[in-house]
């Protein structure tokens, strides 16, 4: 599959599981998961499914008490 065709399928199941995430920062988000070796080998629709899975990582300080 192109890049180009990976990235509108993963920026489509972004839209799907993150409705109100702007489409330039879900197309932003599907390049970066393209740009990691390990997303490639799944197809983008997974990809989005197991990222969102591991949950937004919070930094290290910003923790809330």
């Amino acid at each position: 599959m192109e890049t180009s065709e990976w990235i509108a399928r993963c920026s489509a199941r972004l839209h799907a599981q993150w409705p109100r995430l702007h489409k330039d920062q879900r197309d932003e988000v599907a390049k970066d998961l393209w740009s990691d070796q390990r997303w490639q080998q799944s197809e983008p629709e997974t990809a989005v499914v197991e990222w969102l899975r591991q949950g937004i990582p919070v930094p290290i300080g910003s923790e809330r008490q």
